[in-house]
């Protein structure tokens, strides 16, 4: 049985021309990038702790911190808004989290990026949501810009300095693998 090649052309050149672009894709993004996006996330994990390293923080309500000074081997940074809903939301797992483990294990700290009335929102929210952490008051986001950070929420989880766990989305804190996650660090 013999074909026709105006009978095959109609169903080879979609075949074609799909393999052309995708030769194209390649040669031009090619499998360096997916390398540059591990190599960016190992210097973003790397420029994370070398911020922590060297980050000293005074909260709303006047407590200082120096991060690479802190006893608590889990610090989890928090960048939040009050506007933020996403944000307000996952604060419910967060508290329980710092319940579960205690504030001798686990040190909390917002950073807060409202714009406008910052004091009074933080004020609120810590209130109107009980919350058992304090907040930093992020002038000008000079805080969240050093740690890239773009939307939110989104949190950085470090143990004795180390990056372990990043966020950038609203996350549930009492999920069942990132409690694992966080007891094999409290072991080490």
């Amino acid at each position: 049985m013999r074909m026709n090649a105006k009978k095959i052309f109609p169903l080879v050149l979609p075949v074609v021309l799909f393999v052309a672009l995708l030769v194209t894709q390649m040669s031009i993004h090619g499998s360096s990038s997916s390398a540059s996006r591990i190599e960016l996330g190992n210097e973003k994990t790397q420029a994370y702790q070398a911020r922590f390293a060297q980050l000293g923080l005074e909260s709303t309500k006047g407590s200082n911190y120096k991060l690479s000074e802190v006893s608590q081997p889990i610090v989890i940074l928090n960048f939040w808004a009050s506007w933020c809903r996403p944000c307000l939301s996952e604060f419910r797992s967060l508290t329980k989290l710092i319940e579960k483990f205690g504030t001798d294990k686990i040190l909390v700290i917002g950073i807060n990026n409202d714009s406008e009335d910052q004091l009074k929102a933080i004020k609120k929210t810590e209130s109107d949501l009980n919350l058992n952490f304090e907040s930093v008051a992020d002038k000008d986001s000079l805080i969240t810009e050093s740690f890239f950070i773009n939307e939110i929420p989104a949190s950085i989880v470090f143990h004795k300095g180390k990056v372990i766990h990043f966020e950038n989305k609203e996350f549930d804190f009492m999920d069942k693998k990132f409690l694992a996650e966080i007891e094999k660090a409290l072991r080490r």
